[in-house]
């Protein structure tokens, strides 16, 4: 009997065991699931974290990338500006300025330079109708006066290299100008005569004799030249050539409203008559002698 109750004992004790055994085995894996999960948290947390650094380090390398490219296009583009502005510097509108004196009165020159030996330029040309080169010119005692302004085009062309202290040109030019010869006579200070008699005429006024000061001439010229350098930017210039020029027809008029006595008219037929042939006695080519200096920028 008691050996069946040891074995009753042993059976109660098998069942109550193995019942329990789920419950406490699934209370390990459920401890063990939950350590799983807590290091899975964890492991995530970990690579967040990793991850948040790495893009934390990207953005600030992209930043600093940014600032360092942002950078370099500002210094490029500095540079480029300055090399701009030196461009600008190095580059010249005019290379020569001179100044001299001719038939035509005083010029202005402003040169630049195409080659070695090739120049361009702009000239400009006053003559001033009581200049000194041109004040003694008289018709039948009365003072005859020209006046001339013009502007044109210059090409001058060097036959020796520019380092030459002295050079030899040729230069051709071509002006676009306004060129009246004219001379004023007080009709009310001359006397004249008709019928063996001497006469004034008070109220005459004053005449002009003048070539159409609205004409507009052109005219051509080509020269020889030299050149000395002075110094290394101031040189003398010294030419001789030949242009074309035609003054044209005279007209006259007077400041007075009241038509001229015969013996008035008669005298200033004569004067406009006289005047023409001085005029026409000159040849449409003439000579272009021109003295003058330059400055080298």
């Amino acid at each position: 009997m008691s050996k069946y109750k040891v074995y009753l004992l042993k059976i109660f004790a098998s069942t109550l065991l193995f019942s329990n055994f789920p419950e406490v085995l699934g209370s390990e894996e459920i401890k063990k699931e939950n350590a799983n999960e807590s290091d899975t948290k964890d492991w995530i947390e970990l690579l967040k974290e990793e991850i948040r650094e790495v893009d934390l380090k990207n953005n600030e390398n992209k930043k600093t990338r940014s600032v360092d490219i942002n950078e370099n296009e500002f210094k490029e583009e500095k540079s480029k500006v300055n090399l701009n502005k030196n461009e600008v510097k190095g580059k010249k509108i005019i290379d020569e300025i001179g100044s001299g004196l001719s038939e035509k009165g005083i010029n202005l020159d402003f040169m630049k330079n195409l080659t070695e030996k090739n120049k361009f330029g702009i000239r400009v040309n006053y003559l001033p109708e009581n200049f000194f080169t041109h004040k003694n010119i008289y018709v039948d005692g009365r003072n005859v006066k020209a006046k001339y302004f013009g502007m044109g085009m210059l090409y001058q062309y060097k036959f020796l290299p520019p380092e030459s202290r002295s050079n030899f040109y040729l230069q051709a030019n071509a002006d676009i100008s306004n060129f009246k010869v004219f001379h004023n006579i007080d009709l009310t200070k001359e006397t004249y005569s008709s019928n063996n008699l001497t006469l004034t005429c008070s109220a005459c006024g004053n005449l002009t004799i003048q070539t159409d000061p609205n004409k507009i001439y052109f005219v051509p010229s080509i020269s020889l030249g030299y050149k000395f350098k002075n110094t290394e930017k101031l040189t003398t210039n010294v030419s001789l050539g030949l242009q074309y020029i035609s003054p044209g027809k005279l007209e006259n008029f007077t400041d007075t409203e009241y038509p001229l006595p015969n013996y008035v008219q008669s005298r200033v037929d004569s004067w406009m008559k006289k005047t023409q042939d001085l005029i026409n006695s000159y040849s449409n080519i003439q000579p272009s002698i021109n003295i003058g200096i330059s400055y080298s920028f």
